[in-house]
This record gives C-alpha cells, sequence and structure tokens, in this order.
C-alpha cells in the first residue's frame, strides 16, 4: 500500500509556492509520492480565461522532473469538462484502492471546501493534509476542523508552513513586467512561459 499525495490546480502556472506544499507534505507526512493533477476547466472559476491545457501539463512536467517522486496524472484533463475533487478521488480509488489518498490543500480552503462539489465524498475517500500559514487565524481553523470533521467523519491533518507571497494570479499579471517573477517559478517553468509567449495578450 502507499500513501500517495494529490495536487489538484489549475497550474496556470505552476510556482514555487506549489512546489514547496508538496515537499512539506511528502516529508512531513511520509508520503511515498505525490500526484499533480491538473484541473481541465475548474468550475468554480468558470469564466476565467486560462491558458491551454497542453501548456500547463508541459509546465508542471517541467517542474518536477527532477524529483522521482513526483507525477503528473491526466486524469482530469483526459475526462474535459468541469474538473471535481470528488469525481477524481473516486476514479482514482476504483483504480488503485490499496494506495491510501493524502488531498493536500491550503487551510483557508477548509472554509470554503463545502461549496465543492459533494464534499462528503472527499472526506470519505481521503485524508486532508491542510497547510497553515503562519498569519493564520488558528482559532478559527480549529472550530472549522472540528466542524467538518464532525460533519463529514473525515479526517483533516494541519501541516504548519512560512507564509509564501506567492499567486498565480500576480505572476500571470506581471510576468513581464517585474523581475520578481523569475525567483516566484521553477526555472524550467520560467523558461516555457517566456519562450512560449504565455500571459502575453492580458
Amino acid at each position: 500500500m502507499a500513501k500517495i499525495g494529490l495536487m489538484g490546480g489549475t497550474f496556470d502556472p505552476i510556482h514555487n509556492g506549489h512546489m514547496a506544499l508538496a515537499g512539506q507534505a511528502l516529508t512531513e507526512f511520509g508520503l511515498d509520492r505525490i500526484l499533480f493533477i491538473p484541473n481541465y476547466c475548474p468550475w468554480m472559476k468558470s469564466g476565467r480565461r486560462i491558458a491551454d491545457a497542453d501548456d500547463r501539463i508541459d509546465m508542471v512536467r517541467a517542474a518536477i522532473q527532477d524529483e522521482p517522486r513526483y507525477d503528473i496524472s491526466y486524469i482530469e484533463i483526459e475526462a474535459k469538462g468541469n474538473s471535481y475533487t470528488c469525481n477524481t478521488v473516486l476514479q482514482l480509488k476504483k483504480e488503485h484502492p490499496e494506495n491510501s489518498y493524502f488531498f493536500i490543500l491550503g487551510a483557508d480552503s477548509l472554509f470554503t471546501i463545502e461549496q465543492w462539489f459533494n464534499p462528503e465524498i472527499i472526506f470519505q475517500n481521503v485524508t486532508i493534509l491542510a497547510a497553515v500559514r503562519d498569519d493564520c487565524d488558528l482559532e478559527a481553523l480549529k472550530v472549522q476542523k472540528e466542524h467538518l470533521t464532525d460533519k463529514y467523519h473525515g479526517e483533516i491533518l494541519l501541516m504548519h508552513m512560512q507564509r509564501i507571497e506567492i499567486s498565480s494570479t500576480y505572476i500571470r499579471d506581471h510576468f513581464y513586467t517585474s523581475e520578481n517573477v523569475s525567483k516566484m517559478l521553477p526555472a524550467p517553468v520560467y523558461q516555457i512561459i517566456k519562450e512560449r509567449q504565455l500571459y502575453r495578450d492580458r
């Protein structure tokens, strides 16, 4: 039985914050592997223009190429349509029922996860690893964690991380105007964006 961490997201683009989150989960919880799962179309972000799936896949591949414990899943890309975490975890469990799955997210998502599609399925099939930043309201988080645990009977484990001031939105908006952006991205990802002129027409 393998312990598999799941990192879902648009990855538009994948950045050093994502990599730090994956690395922390891998070491703190003794995971065997991290599976990066790019969305095809994140339903909660419908209406926002996103980079082509092929470009986002290539950026994820480039970011994880030197870490043998990282892999990419095309499960949501191949499914097309809106991407729902509940469907993804059910399919993974069906294909590999012998594995234990850990869904990695920021602790702030615990306050919105009930708005996700069928959150009860997520809690029933994976352990939630929630990254707590230095500036987090720990008391409010504790209350929310207890609420979700009582309601959905799932397991939520907290993972402490230093605050990382990186966002995909900032990178997209400032890639061609800020020198700091290059420090926010794995070098191969920076090169792909530059060579393909991604985010130029913003």
